[in-house]
């Protein structure tokens, strides 16, 4: 046994079969007999490494996120509620000037051909998927539901607005992984709805 050997597990491993002889050890008679088992055990709690306790995010990190995404969109929306010209107005300004934006070919032609002449019904759309998406979010009921929304609405601004996910100044792009980490997360089973929803039916995928 090599006394400067920097892996304990290995150390200890090496300690045991150089100091107990394994028949010895196999033997039921002998008084320090241990099982394979036993010696496992012994050598993961000398282990400083604890690999294990690395394995998962605790899920009270991703309500944060959750509560946090759910105030932005309640905020945005209340701000295109609380307005005193109709959202669909500033929407259609904002979409006229895309072609200065450098957005892509096919996503402009959607514009042009299909949101920008029925505008007043896309500015309906965008600020009922902002609520259900807060309102989703903060109670954490069908979280899943409400972080696709977000995602849709912010993948749906950033192209707007001539950005793509590498952008280095896109927000949209950054809240659309907050989002994407919440959907993944199922970050609604704690201080959520969800977390009674998913004991009833645990292997739904909406929570």
């Amino acid at each position: 046994m090599c006394c400067g050997s920097r892996n304990p597990r290995k150390a200890a491993n090496d300690f045991l079969f150089f100091a107990i002889p394994q028949s010895a050890i196999r033997d039921p008679k002998f008084p320090y007999s241990v099982s394979a088992k036993t010696v496992n055990v012994a050598l993961e709690s000398i282990s400083p490494l604890a690999p294990e306790s690395f394995r998962y995010v605790p899920r009270a990190l991703l309500a944060i996120l959750r509560f946090y995404l759910g105030v932005i969109l309640l905020i945005t929306n209340l701000g295109k509620l609380t307005r005193d010209s109709p959202f669909s107005v500033e929407m259609l300004g904002f979409l006229r000037g895309v072609t200065t934006r450098r957005t892509s070919e096919p996503y402009l032609h959607f514009l042009q051909q299909v949101v920008i002449p029925h505008a007043t019904l896309f500015s309906y759309l965008v600020m009922t998927g902002e609520a259900v998406a807060a309102l989703l979010l903060l109670t954490g009921t069908m979280t899943r539901v409400g972080a696709a929304v977000a995602m849709f609405l912010f993948l749906n601004y950033m192209l707007a607005k001539g950005r793509m996910f590498w952008s280095p100044d896109s927000e949209d792009a950054a809240v659309f992984f907050i989002a994407l980490v919440v959907f993944l997360g199922r970050a609604g089973r704690v201080w959520g709805v969800d977390a009674y929803l998913a004991k009833r039916w645990p292997r739904s995928p909406l929570w």
